[in-house]
Parts: C-alpha cells; structure tokens; sequence
C-alpha cells in the first residue's frame, strides 16, 4: 500500500494513520494548478525548440510518395538533406518506425559541412504486402530532431492474362519492356543509378520479385560463379531468344555504359 502511496506527487507533508501506514497528504490546488499550466505549455515549448534547431537542415520534401509493381521486394524512397546553416551538422542516426524498413547514410555519425548536401536512402520490405504503407523516419542531429513521412503504393497484380500477352510481345520485341507503359516500372527507376541499388530497379523486379516466372532464372541461385566479363556481355547486349533484353542504350535499353559495368562489378562480387 505505501507503494502504492509514493506515487502522490507533490506532496506537502505526510500523516501516520493509527495502523502505522504512511499517508502522503496531496499538495494545495494553487501548486496543482500551476503544474498543469506547465505541463499544458510544455508540448508548444518543445515543438518550438525543435523548428527553431532543425532550421538548420533543409530537406527537399518532407512526405514523399512513391508507387511499385506488385512482385517487387523492395522500395526505395530518397530524401536529400542540406546544411544551410554555417557550422558543421552531424547527422547521427535515422530511425525508423518499424522493423522491415533500413535507413542509409554515408555514414554513421556523418558531418555536413555548410552548403553540403547528401542523401538518405531508405529501403522498404514490400514481400506480402498490398494496397498502400504508411511510413516515418526520424533524422536525429546535433541541431534536433526532423521527422520524415512517406507512403509506398503496391501496383495491383498482373493477372494471368496480362502476363501470357506481355510475355507474348516480349518475345516477338525483347526491347518493348522499355517502351510504353512497361517503361515506368522497367526503364524509369533504372534512372542515375548504379550498383546495388541500379540491380534493385533494373533487375531484381524480375529475378528476385516474388512471383517470378518460371523462365526467368533465379540470380541468387546460380550454380556457379559467373565472372564479369559474363555480365558485361549479357546485359549490354540481351539474350537472343530469350525475354531478356539489351540494356545498352545504343540497342534501345536504358543504362549507361557506366551503369552496365557498376551493375556487373556488383553482380560479380555479391
């Protein structure tokens, strides 16, 4: 019971009751009164400071939207982060609001000189999720706190039909994946680009999406190794007879010589 009593704060004084148990006596209702009246100001005051501290870093959104096929593993969501102030901001750490999103940076903690600008890169576990996610992040530095928001659209399947007909063109076109409107979900993303993230938007939305097709090998289950020359080769110029395309832009893909040879570094050594 007296623990249960120590939990009666303010108090003015305390009483003994006649079974030797220790009553706190509640403080005057004037005290009462002018705790909560702080306690009432105390949300404003904190909001206040924290504006007045992240004036500092300039964001180029604070909500973003971004929109993914169906069958793709990851999303990804980039917001650019400036210092405009005129001292040194340490980005410490960006957490997140749930388990099965990751938060890149340069690094950790990472120095933003004044006028220099970066990234924040984060990466979204989509596998057996539909309709739209609402996330949030939070940027913490030496200047405060910034909160992030942004919503991730899960495209509707493909039906069966709509993919025997684009299987169906793909084979008579390989290169049609980058035309129309097959171009937003396979030439789009690929754009500025390169590595892990480029494999992500280029390759992984058919090799490693989640209802991958049957002739559509597998990369994370190769038999052997494969050397990089073997990459270069492939993606720059496709697989005749097959519904992999040319990526090179001089065969009508989207990637840069650049990007094909980040894209094979990456795959040769992962």
């Amino acid at each position: 019971m007296s623990a249960c009593l120590s939990f009666c704060w303010p108090a003015s004084g305390h009483r003994v009751s006649a079974t030797g148990v220790h009553h706190r006596r509640l403080a005057s209702p004037l005290l009462w009164l002018l705790l909560g009246g702080l306690l009432a100001a105390l949300p404003g005051w904190v909001s206040a400071q924290v504006a007045v501290q992240v004036s500092a870093l300039a964001v180029d959104a604070l909500n973003k939207q971004v929109s993914v096929r169906f069958g793709q593993t990851n999303a990804l969501v980039r917001f650019a982060l400036t210092n405009v102030s005129t001292q040194p901001l340490v980005i410490k750490d960006v957490t997140l609001s749930c388990g099965c999103s990751a938060a890149s940076i340069p690094a950790r903690p990472w120095t933003l000189r004044p006028g220099e600008h970066g990234q924040v890169v984060i990466t979204t576990d989509i596998r057996g999720k539909q309709g739209s996610l609402l996330k949030s992040a939070v940027v913490h530095t030496t200047a405060g706190m910034q909160a992030l928001s942004y919503q991730v659209d899960i495209q509707e399947p493909v039906t069966p039909e709509e993919r025997a007909r684009n299987q169906r063109l793909a084979k008579s076109d390989r290169q049609a994946v980058f035309r129309g409107a097959c171009a937003e979900c396979h030439a789009t993303p690929t754009r500025q680009k390169l590595g892990g993230e480029l494999f992500a938007a280029a390759c992984g939305i058919c090799h490693e999406a989640e209802h991958r097709a049957k002739m559509v090998p597998d990369l994370r289950a190769l038999k052997q190794p494969v050397r990089r020359d073997y990459w270069l080769e492939t993606i720059t110029h496709g697989k005749p007879g097959t519904l992999m395309p040319a990526f090179a832009t001089a065969e009508g893909g989207p990637l840069t010589d650049a990007q094909i040879r980040s894209l094979a570094d990456f795959l040769a050594t992962r």
